[in-house]
């Protein structure tokens, strides 16, 4: 006689072996239940080989030299009694906020809106989706006819209507479910960004025109400020050099008229304009070097986007169903008719 808390392999065989009774007592109930599950896993088989995917990958990392040390740019706009904090806080282009900035809306619509060459035409994007995704067979089926005909007409968002941006947040919505950016793995920085399409030529651009415009965003917000400065040096200069030659000119004029000077107080507004001259030139000397060491360290600030794994074409299409969810729908179907079978038959005795 074994204890309760033992472990009796013969008992267990004997559990097993009174389903076989209960098998053969229910398998026509059993069989059809296999069958239904059969018949909804090929119709799920079916419905996702109705149409070929292209994915699309690119593995690339962003790198700024400027985020890794301050750089001579913080140097020499502290030197102007500026503020040395230049480009964007980088906590916005880190870590998890980094790939939801990635998802937000104004990010794909600067990509949507921008124009690409299609079989040697140039269009919006946003017009090319509408036309080879095949959407209106698939994720708009049920939507009205005016969505995948629409034809956008402005590349600028300002001349967009209502109806426009509203037929762009419906791609916006597909697109950001098709287009997604993850790390390689946890140890390392790189980034892989997947696109997958029915048509390999859209897959292919998409993920180009996408990549691009984040980066033209991100080297925007980073140098942002840097560009203010750069802005503000550059009008230094222009302004610096039209004082500097309309005292130069003044003098010289003055120096003409007065070859031979004999009263003192002429001597001394030449010796003004002369001090004013030098003050000028000097002046502009300095600003003409800040200014080129701006745009240098300016370049250097900027990010860089190193693709170290670039997509190609033709893209191989996504495999398909290995036959796995007629044989899942089997399995499930034979589980819940026995489930099914043993709650009838419970019923059964509670009333009995």
């Amino acid at each position: 006689m074994l204890n309760e808390d033992q472990f009796s392999f013969k008992k267990v065989l004997f559990s097993i072996f009174l389903i076989i009774p209960f098998l053969k007592i229910n398998k026509y109930f059993i069989l059809i239940g296999c069958c239904v599950g059969i018949s909804i896993g090929l119709y799920f088989d079916i419905e996702n080989n109705k149409s070929t995917l292209y994915k699309s990958e690119i593995i690339f990392i962003m790198d700024s030299e400027a985020s890794n040390s301050g750089g001579a740019l913080s140097d020499l706009v502290g030197s102007l009694g500026l503020s040395s904090s230049l480009g964007a806080s980088n906590t916005l282009f880190s870590g998890e906020n980094f790939k939801e900035l990635l998802k937000t809306k104004i990010i794909y619509r600067k990509a949507l809106l921008k124009k690409v060459l299609w079989n040697g035409k140039e269009d919006i994007f946003a017009n090319v989706f509408l036309k080879k995704s095949r959407i209106n067979e698939f994720e708009w089926s049920k939507k009205s006819r005016d969505f995948y005909i629409h034809r956008f007409k402005s590349s600028d968002l300002n001349d967009l209507n209502l109806n426009d941006k509203n037929i762009l947040d419906q791609i916006y919505l597909h697109l950001r479910e098709k287009t997604i950016v993850s790390t390689v793995n946890q140890k390392s920085s790189f980034l892989t960004l997947s696109v997958e399409t029915r048509n390999d030529t859209l897959s292919y651009i998409w993920s180009k025109l996408y990549l691009k415009t984040v980066t033209d965003f991100y080297i925007d917000t980073k140098t942002k400020k840097s560009k203010e400065v750069l802005n503000l040096m550059t009008s230094r200069v222009d302004s610096l050099r039209t004082a500097l030659y309309y005292t130069q000119g003044k003098l010289a004029n003055f120096q003409d008229q007065n070859q031979q000077i004999i009263f003192q107080r002429a001597r001394m507004i030449a010796d003004r304009l002369q001090m004013n001259s030098t003050q000028l030139q000097a002046m502009y000397l300095e600003s003409v070097r800040i200014l080129d060491n701006l745009k240098f360290s300016l370049v250097k600030e900027s990010p860089l986007l190193n693709i170290i794994s670039d997509t190609e074409l033709p893209l191989k299409p996504s495999p398909k169903s290995n036959g796995l969810i007629p044989v899942l729908g089997a399995i499930l179907g034979f589980f819940f008719s026995c489930i099914i079978i043993y709650l009838i038959n419970l019923y059964k005795e509670f009333n009995s």
